[in-house]
């Protein structure tokens, strides 16, 4: 049975000198469902820290004793896996690095929003932890951030990526939508000498046009309206550690210039400002999309690609990984079973489903799918429901499908057909005869529409 008051969506620890602050942001955090803990100072926190499991931790900058600074020093030191953020003055660009190279998953300045708040610690709580393989594995690939696998072309992957991390070059992780390219930057972040510096992600798609500028590189006071203070960029922010572009190959035309001019003398300037600000970075980009051929179409300067394109990374589809499918869905299933409180397994029924789906999504698509059968499926009996496109519930259209996934469907529902009307519709025995559940064989009648 799914015990939703029972399981909290995650355990967060707020570090803060005033206990009015702390229960404003203890208020805040209730609209998600998450447990918290209060401390008044870095080493009270410690403490908690050593007696309670915790998923986030929320820290003030300035503090009596211990500060922030320090206090995330130790957090990276004693419980690495733990995500933090530091609440910084608006303008503080020191504080913020130090905060980043200190370990910090995020900084947030006062004062902020609480919908502000909110989205950081949801965001957080939404990473998956580090997947680790079963006990005696060989031949297996972890790599912590989501990475897992046993087929050789991911193992490939893998193993590019760690010649990457060593090489200190720039990188382009390439791949499908929800094939893992953020959690392969941030592995050749991890296993490179700069670590112990900030993992600084942007993703380029998402930014609009006429801010993009002044995320990438900050802006100084008075550069716009609404500039009340100098705000440091990504790159800046990224200073001794790793700066990653997602989707890079969405960045317009005339920031792909600036970029270029960036990479070649690590120095930016700051919109609005006269004088280049020097940084220390390492450039991973990542693209689903074909570089080369939006090179060749005018839609990407040749000379950024080139400076891109030093080592290249390539995530295979999940499509492509065989049994993985499977290693990855007992992992999410037992990350789930934990939140929800159930006690699902995988059957050999849902192991066949989950091979033989097509998973346009990936794994991020595999995530749902098992979160949503974990929810959705009565006690004992695991089903799960896949999409065509991710979101997208699946129909069934009007005229035949001569796909190839449509003709597997087409026999798939005259095998069941045939199986019910051998067994006189009686479904218990027809699903025997099909080798599936009862439930699974209702799920397929309802999907296919066949009563």
């Amino acid at each position: 049975m799914i015990k939703h008051q029972e399981a909290p969506h995650g355990v967060v620890l707020i570090v803060d000198d005033q206990a009015h602050m702390r229960e404003v942001i203890s208020a805040s955090l209730r609209a998600l469902d998450v447990k918290s803990y209060q401390a008044e100072s870095g080493e009270q926190a410690l403490e908690i820290l050593a007696n309670e499991n915790v998923d986030v931790v929320l820290s003030d900058f300035r503090m009596p004793g211990m500060d922030g600074i320090e206090f995330l020093r130790r957090l990276r030191e004693e419980r690495p896996a733990i995500r933090s953020v530091l609440f910084t003055g608006h303008g503080q660009m020191e504080t913020v690095i130090g905060a980043l190279r200190a370990g910090a998953s995020d900084f947030l300045a006062k004062p902020f929003e609480n919908q502000e708040l909110r989205s950081i610690v949801q965001r957080l709580l939404d990473l998956p932890g580090e997947m680790l393989p079963p006990s005696g594995a060989r031949g297996t690939a972890v790599a912590p951030l989501g990475l897992l696998g046993e087929s050789p072309v991911f193992l490939q992957s893998i193993y590019t990526a760690r010649k990457a991390a060593a090489a200190g070059s720039s990188a382009l992780v390439t791949g499908e939508s929800g094939t893992g390219k953020e959690g392969v930057a941030r592995f050749i972040h991890e296993s490179s000498d700069r670590s112990s510096g900030p993992f600084i992600p942007v993703n380029c798609g998402a930014i609009p046009e006429n801010l993009i500028e002044s995320e990438l590189f900050g802006h100084v006071r008075g550069a716009y309206t609404g500039a009340l203070s100098d705000r440091p960029g990504k790159f800046v922010l990224a200073h001794g550690g790793t700066l990653f572009l997602d989707e890079i190959g969405e960045m317009p035309l005339p920031m792909q210039v600036r970029l270029l001019r960036a990479l070649q003398e690590h120095a930016v300037e700051p919109v609005g400002g006269e004088t280049p600000v020097q940084t220390d970075f390492r450039l991973i980009a990542a693209t689903h999309r074909d570089l080369r051929e939006d090179v060749r179409a005018g839609r990407f300067r040749e000379d950024l690609w080139f400076r891109l394109h030093v080592i290249p990374v390539a995530m295979p589809p999940l499509r492509e990984r065989g049994a993985d499918v499977t290693l990855l869905a007992r992992h999410f299933l037992k990350h789930f079973n934990s939140r929800y409180g159930t006690q699902f397994a995988l059957s050999p029924e849902n192991e066949w489903a989950l091979l033989k789906h097509p998973w346009p999504g990936n794994v991020r698509e595999l995530v749902n799918a098992v979160e949503r059968a974990v929810v959705l499926s009565a006690p004992n009996e695991l089903v799960f429901q896949f999409d065509d496109v991710e979101g997208i519930p699946r129909s069934e259209p009007e005229s035949m499908d001569v796909s190839v996934r449509g003709r597997r469907r087409n026999a798939e529902r005259e095998a069941i057909v045939e199986a019910l009307e051998a067994c006189r519709w009686n479904k218990t025995r027809a699903a025997e005869r099909l080798g599936i559940s009862r439930r699974g064989l209702l799920y397929k009648i309802k999907e296919y529409g066949i009563l």
